[in-house]
Formats: C-alpha cells, sequence, structure tokens
C-alpha cells in the first residue's frame, strides 16, 4: 500500500513541477510588456509563479484540515523546508553553474526582508499553534514588500528591452499551468499525509525532505535556466524572492484559512536551522555581492549537515 502512496506521490510532485514551469513562462512573457528588470521579475512573478506550489499545499492542506484531515505538519514542514532547500541546496546547485550576482542595495533590501520574514514565522511559531489573524498578518507584510519593490522598481530600473510576446499562448500557459497545480497538490497533500502514517515517519519530515524538495524543483529550474541566459537577476532574485513569498504569502494563506498547530520539532530545530542558514547565505553573498563554485558548496555542505543531523535525531 505504501508504494501506492508513494507513486501518487512523485506523480504529484512532478505535476506541481510541470504546472509551476507553464505558469512561470507564462507570467514572465505576458510580464516582459511592461520592461521591468530581471530582477524584478525574479522577485515578483518568478518568485510567486514557483511558489504556486508552496501556495498551492498551504491552501489545500487548510482545507483538508478543514474538513477533519490533520495537516499541519505538512504545511508547516513544506513552508520551511523549501525555504532551507532554497538557500542552501538549490542556491549552492545553481551557483556550481555560474557566479551569482547582486548589488550592494539590493542584499541590503533583500537581505532585511527574508530575516524580518525568518523572524516573523519564528515568533508566529512559539506559542505552538498559527491562528487565522496571524496568518493575516504575514500577508499584510508580503503586500507591504511587494507595493514597495513596485515602488523602487520604478524608480530605479531602466529597462529598454520588449521581448516577442505570444499572447494567446502564454495566458494558455498561465491559466493550464495553475489549474495543474491546484490539481496536483491535492494529491501531494492527502498521498503525502497516507505514505507518513504507513511508514511511520512523522509529517513533519515528510513535509521538510520530501514535500519540500519537491516543491523547490520549479525555483531550481527557472534558476538553472536563468544562468545558462546569463540573467543572474531572475535567478538570484527567484531563489531570494520565493523564500519571502513561501514564509509570508504561501504560508499566510493557508493560516488564514484555517490555522494551524505546531510541532516543537519546528520550534527547536528546523527554525533556528533556517535562521543560522540565512545569515550564512547572506554572509556568503556579503564578501563580493557574488555567489561562486565556493560558496555554493559551502551551501551543500550545510544542507548534507542539516539533513544529516535531522536523520540521527529520527534514528
Amino acid at each position: 500500500m505504501a508504494t501506492n502512496e508513494f507513486i501518487f506521490l512523485m506523480v504529484g510532485l512532478f505535476s506541481l513541477w510541470l504546472g509551476a514551469s507553464l505558469t512561470v513562462k507564462g507570467m514572465e512573457n505576458l510580464a516582459g510588456l511592461f520592461r521591468v528588470s530581471g530582477l524584478f521579475i525574479g522577485l515578483t512573478v518568478a518568485s510567486i509563479g514557483t511558489s504556486i506550489p508552496e501556495i498551492a499545499v498551504s491552501v489545500t492542506g487548510a482545507l483538508d484540515r478543514l474538513g477533519g484531515l490533520e495537516t499541519s505538519g505538512l504545511v508547516i514542514g513544506d513552508i520551511i523546508g523549501s525555504a532551507l532547500n532554497q538557500i542552501t541546496l538549490l542556491l549552492g546547485i545553481v551557483a556550481l553553474f555560474g557566479i551569482l550576482k547582486i548589488s550592494k542595495r539590493q542584499w541590503q533590501r533583500e537581505g532585511t526582508m527574508l530575516l524580518t520574514a525568518v523572524a516573523l514565522v519564528f515568533l508566529v511559531l512559539l506559542d505552538g499553534k498559527v491562528t487565522k489573524l496571524e496568518g493575516f498578518l504575514m500577508i499584510i507584510v508580503y503586500t507591504l514588500y511587494f507595493y514597495n519593490l513596485v515602488r523602487e522598481e520604478k524608480k530605479y530600473a531602466k529597462v529598454q528591452r520588449r521581448p516577442a510576446i505570444h499572447t494567446f499562448w502564454d495566458i494558455s500557459s498561465l491559466i493550464g499551468g495553475i489549474l495543474l497545480v491546484i490539481y496536483s497538490s491535492n494529491i501531494v497533500v492527502l498521498n503525502g499525509e497516507i505514505l507518513a502514517h504507513t511508514i511511520g515517519v512523522s509529517d513533519a519530515l515528510i513535509g521538510i525532505f520530501i514535500i519540500g524538495l519537491g516543491t523547490g524543483l520549479p525555483e531550481l529550474a527557472i534558476s538553472l535556466y536563468a544562468i545558462k541566459k546569463k540573467d543572474y537577476g531572475i535567478s538570484v532574485g527567484n531563489l531570494v524572492g520565493s523564500n519571502i513569498t513561501d514564509l509570508l504569502l504561501s504560508f499566510g494563506a493557508g493560516a488564514a484559512i484555517s490555522g494551524f498547530i505546531v510541532d516543537p520539532e519546528f520550534i527547536s530545530i528546523d527554525m533556528p536551522a533556517l535562521f543560522i542558514f540565512t545569515i550564512l547565505m547572506l554572509f556568503l553573498f556579503r564578501t563580493r555581492f557574488r555567489l561562486s563554485k565556493r560558496e555554493g558548496i559551502i551551501l551543500i555542505a550545510a544542507f548534507a549537515t542539516y539533513a544529516a543531523v535531522k536523520l540521527l535525531l529520527l534514528a
């Protein structure tokens, strides 16, 4: 029986990746009409698009919870796991294929917001539950951040390019991708829950390592593609921006619907690890405002250490 659930889980994760990829392609092309910078696309269009799996899993998990199925561990594990994976393993992998660059102003702005998002989620989790009001608060904070991005883009951006636009296909890609993501997210949540109970592994662990890694595939695919095209803004903005989006918008959307119960392990191990790794990532970027293969290896090693500790605690 566990084999069937695992197969369905993998199919669901692949569908999430495919759906998000279609969504982002449509969103990026349509955003080109407005002639915005690569970093802005990465922080907004790409990061929201590639965070659709996390948003869908969070919202679907919340709805399932209202229906009587306890999904808090999977949802919170997915959000934290996705954030951990993106700033360590995925960012490290992307850095192996090319040097990631960011300006000092961008480092200060995104670094401050990322640390704020991590700290806010940590505080929300501390009392062992996440309320609907706290969910709305996270959404409000993200909305203010998004507004500031738009305001600064208008002030600083000097972009004169306009890519080819195929409106019908781009809209079709956007709508089709969203529908596929919504459908497949339900498959992921339900089969992840069944698998966790079948093999005796906690929902939190399934959420962090299986679903968290799986829903991070769109970010990895888009960032690697951007590196290949030497569009460093999209690559960096996508990974860093997705973390901010996941922690505030994705998590907040689910919490605003049903609220969640917090596994103590998230507070004692996973959130401190996320805070430490966020500081490490920002420190590595701060040296020359770039991330090369050496720094990428350090981030991958950090993730490997975290994974080893989690598995040892499980044993």
